[in-house]
């Protein structure tokens, strides 16, 4: 059986460490766009409606038309954009993107609501984009219950005045309490952010060392190295060791900005979320090292970079739930390291998991990144021989 040489594996690992940080564009690239990437994700990735933009178009123009329409712009979540005159304008802004939505009220509104008769009111809304329509309707349908409840409790008390019915008990109503576990104010970005930084490291890695490689055989160096006395193995870990050391600082740096800079709540042990990031480190560089044997270009390389790291993302979990996809795309999943540590880095933010709970992840995500060692070294040494 061989055995690793030591003296071999410093050697490689003072070659790449030299090699890492001499070129100037190499120490900006492991630096600095996982933390401008951070900061642009922690900002831009928002799904929270905050604010709904409307426009009304009141054919009835009476004191309660406008007192229902009030119940709209009073909400600090509407803000009311302009009245229109006709369906036509509406649906232009809505095109333009000015609103949201427009609501159209119908005249005979009030007569309605004196007779007792159900008024109507047309709500025209933007469903563009589908959660945030979902949430924009159960915004307003949140108004209307709650205007439909005071006009019951009006019609109740007139009832009571008009037959006399003097000490008859009011219709009892169900108080409906919620509570919201694990990102109470229901912040997109809390959610969002731990999985960047999954992102973040997976890219990283996967490009960085799937171009080093491939750069040694473009110079011609890499015939220098398989003449030498370096076995696959040592070779192979002389490679990771340097990228390993500085994705764990990355880990470290924008785990450390999320918390401090972003507010995103971190609920699990730190030590047990770097443990699982070097075993996350160690797939990712199995995969990268593994492109990069299979590629006899740098432009080659970064192209099969993408083409695994898109799917990687699509299929990890980090939009789309991996429930709701089909049965086979559900199988295909477990094949992608993405998809174990993106549960875990969300479980230990926000719930605050830890080994007992995440163990299978942890370990399926670990046997993962050894198999993927195990194919680089073989295809590897098939090419050296």
């Amino acid at each position: 059986m061989k055995f690793i040489n030591p003296m071999n594996v410093r050697s490689m690992l003072k070659k790449e460490f030299k090699q890492l940080f001499r070129d100037p564009r190499m120490r900006a690239m492991i630096v600095g766009p996982p933390i401008i990437m951070l900061m642009l994700f922690g900002y831009a990735v928002n799904t929270d409606v905050n604010v709904v933009r409307m426009a009304v178009i009141d054919g009835d123009r009476t004191a309660l038309s406008r007192d229902f329409i009030s119940g709209f712009t009073s909400s600090p979540t509407f803000e009311f954009y302009a009245y229109v005159d006709s369906p036509a304008k509406a649906v232009e802004m809505l095109d333009r993107g000015d609103i949201d939505f427009f609501m159209q009220i119908e005249r005979g509104f009030s007569r309605n609501i004196r007779k007792g008769l159900t008024a109507v009111a047309q709500v025209i809304i933007d469903g563009s984009d589908s959660s945030r329509a979902s949430v924009i309707i159960s915004y307003i349908n949140a108004v209307i219950l709650a205007r439909n409840q005071e006009l019951m409790k009006d019609r109740i008390r007139l009832a009571v005045l008009q037959h006399g019915a003097a000490g008859r008990k009011m219709p009892g109503s169900i108080n409906l309490e919620q509570r919201i576990f694990f990102n109470q104010d229901l912040t997109s970005r809390n959610f969002f952010l731990p999985g960047v930084i999954g992102l973040l490291i997976a890219l990283l890695t996967i490009m960085v060392t799937s171009m080093s490689i491939v750069k040694e055989r473009e110079s011609g160096t890499i015939e220098q190295i398989n003449v030498s006395p370096l076995r696959p193995l040592e070779y192979i870990l002389g490679k990771m060791v340097p990228f390993a050391l500085v994705a764990f600082i990355d880990i470290c740096i924008i785990v450390f900005l999320a918390i401090t800079w972003f507010n995103v709540p971190f609920q699990g042990s730190f030590i047990f979320l770097l443990f699982s990031g070097i075993v996350f480190i160690l797939s990712t560089l199995a995969v990268g090292l593994y492109i990069s044997t299979i590629s006899t270009t740098q432009q080659q390389a970064m192209l099969s970079s993408f083409l695994f790291f898109l799917p990687a993302m699509l299929l990890s979990g980090f939009v789309f739930p991996i429930y709701s996809m089909p049965e086979s795309i559900q199988l295909v999943t477990y094949l992608n390291p993405l998809r174990y540590f993106m549960t875990i880095i969300r479980s230990v933010f926000l719930k605050g998991g830890n080994i007992m709970i995440l163990w299978k992840d942890l370990l399926l995500l670990l046997l993962l990144g050894a198999a993927l060692l195990f194919m680089s070294v073989k295809r590897y040494s098939k090419r050296m021989a």
